[in-house]
């Protein structure tokens, strides 16, 4: 529940920096989004094939999970931040 607030939250700010910016902000949400499930993915996928995690300890890897999720969602808030602004005519 706290990751779809977490997402929302990014979108957001992800959007309004890019209309401040002029920037269509679809790739910039799109890039947030596929990155974040894939590296929930990504590290489930490796915590039940290498360290045998049963179903109770799957939280104690998903916790970190969810944080380097949140981490590349503020890198990518901060790389839309670093683009220049599109100058209309």
């Amino acid at each position: 529940m706290l990751e779809i607030l977490a997402l929302s939250y990014f979108a957001r700010q992800i959007k309004k920096i890019a209309e401040e910016k002029g920037i269509k902000p679809c790739k910039w949400i799109a890039a947030t989004f596929i990155s974040w499930f894939a590296i929930e993915i990504l590290i489930f996928i490796i915590a039940f094939a290498f360290f045998d995690v049963d179903s109770d300890g799957i939280l104690v890897v998903m916790i970190p999970a969810v944080l380097i999720s949140a981490t590349v969602a503020f890198v990518i808030l901060e790389k839309l931040k670093q683009q220049e602004s599109v100058k209309l005519n």
